[in-house]
């Protein structure tokens, strides 16, 4: 995919994620641990690239029956990302979006999830690259769900907070090779 020059052409829905996980990782080390870059500014940016990727991920599988909730949603998540802005909204959006962008992942899984088996079009599973797309993203996000949600909480009742940052560790590991395979079953198609 990356060495034939397919990459940037997006025939596969899971294309952009993958292209933004490879980003993430490298700004993650040159931009926060050798330049110094306050992170605030990339958790920003990300959680819209984010959520822009897993749209458009979510909408090319299942996109022609439920264009209402797609447009609802983005809808929802746009206002929560400007009201972020807002000097006095940050913590109150920032929560919205660490929110918004789960329920969508686990109601557009569902919903890919009940197409599969109302068109029983995919024989195997196993060698379906979307398939490892949806399952990183529902293990991920529902494994991290309540832990972002509560993470400041967690923060604030002097407990170490590096012994519930484990589960995001171990959630983010399972992810990225769940997506590893997913990209290869891509090129292998």
């Amino acid at each position: 995919m990356f060495i034939r020059g397919n990459a940037f052409k997006f025939k596969m829905a899971g294309t952009p994620f993958i292209w933004l996980t490879a980003f993430a990782t490298v700004y993650e080390f040159i931009g926060t641990i050798v330049l110094e870059i306050s992170s605030n500014y990339w958790f920003q940016l990300y959680s819209l690239l984010e959520f822009a990727a897993i749209y458009y991920f979510y909408f090319k599988l299942i996109q022609p029956k439920f264009n209402l909730f797609f447009k609802g949603t983005l809808l929802l998540f746009l206002l929560s990302y400007i009201l972020s802005f807002l000097p006095n909204g940050h913590f109150i959006a920032g929560s919205i979006n660490k929110t918004i962008t789960p329920l969508f992942v686990i109601t557009s899984s569902t919903l890919w999830i009940r197409k599969l088996f109302m068109e029983m079009s995919i024989p195997n599973l196993w060698k379906n690259s979307e398939f490892y797309f949806v399952a990183s993203f529902l293990l991920y996000y529902t494994s991290t769900f309540f832990f972002f949600l509560l993470s400041d909480s967690i923060f604030n009742l002097n407990t170490n907070f590096y012994d519930y940052w484990l589960v995001n560790i171990i959630a983010a590991l399972i992810f990225r090779i769940l997506l590893s395979i997913g990209a290869w079953q891509m090129k292998s198609n």
